[in-house]
């Protein structure tokens, strides 16, 4: 019943002359096609909050000319936010795991870029060693995820942030992350590496509930973030904002 109701209102919307694929979250205009997830379509189209705390943490702390990874692209809206913030010029690399998600991304994430300045890469944040990994779709098209023992998925690339980094020009570059878990094992990892000290603003969305060690987990990688200079300037349901520096 929810997704007929769901349905009938983005058709009411088209018959009323209302676009069911053309949306403008956080003033931005994106493009969802007709054939995407019907969930966010419908979303989108009520003018309900989406991903409301990292919109927020990019307007207020992203400045203009920074250069970007963003890990996470799902459908392109919080890229194409991001570009509206950086300009046409900066660089933004963008990871989405999931081929037809990344068509989509890839779409709005370009709208207001210079040739060349957007980067989207179909791969899998992963630091397990392997050339490739399992991807694992989830229920929506929010949490795809590196696959879990005993979870079907399909192929695809594994990619760190170090490699991504070597994409930007030398020197800092924010980062927005939503990649459902696997932020522990990439700060863990890259704490070592030196390249969590280019980061300037980091925009991470938190996922206690599946990391092995819940709250401890987490406070251990706040711990390491803080230990390469970065200062938490927001918090808002378990996306936390750090910026290189203190005060707001």
């Amino acid at each position: 019943m929810k997704q007929l109701r769901r349905r009938f209102y983005l058709w009411l919307r088209q018959v009323t002359g209302k676009s069911s694929e053309d949306f403008a979250p956080h003033g931005v205009p994106v493009h969802i096609p007709a054939d995407a997830d019907l969930a966010i379509r419908y979303l989108l189209a009520k003018g309900r909050p989406y991903e409301a705390p990292e919109a927020e943490m990019v307007t207020r702390y992203l400045a203009p000319g920074t250069h970007v990874i963003e890990l996470g692209g799902c459908m392109g809206v919080v890229s194409a936010l991001i570009r509206s913030r950086i300009g046409p010029a900066a660089r933004h690399v963008v990871v989405e795991a999931n081929p037809d998600l990344a068509k989509i991304c890839g779409a709005n994430a370009t709208r207001a870029a210079a040739p060349g300045a957007t980067d989207v890469v179909e791969a899998a944040v992963d630091y397990s060693g392997a050339a490739t990994v399992t991807f694992a779709r989830g229920h929506n098209a929010h949490v795809g995820h590196v696959a879990r023992p005993g979870e079907d998925g399909f192929t695809v690339p594994a990619v760190t942030l170090s490699q991504l980094a070597a994409r930007l020009p030398e020197g800092p570059f924010a980062l927005v992350c939503d990649i459902e878990g696997g932020e522990i094992a990439l700060f863990d990892a890259e704490a070592a590496t030196g390249i969590l000290e280019r980061i300037t603003l980091l925009v991470l969305e938190t996922h206690p509930k599946v990391y092995p060690g819940g709250a401890a987990d987490l406070a251990a990688m706040v711990a390491r973030i803080e230990a390469a200079g970065l200062t938490e300037v927001s918090n808002s349901e378990q996306v936390i904002c750090f910026r290189r520096g203190t005060g707001v």
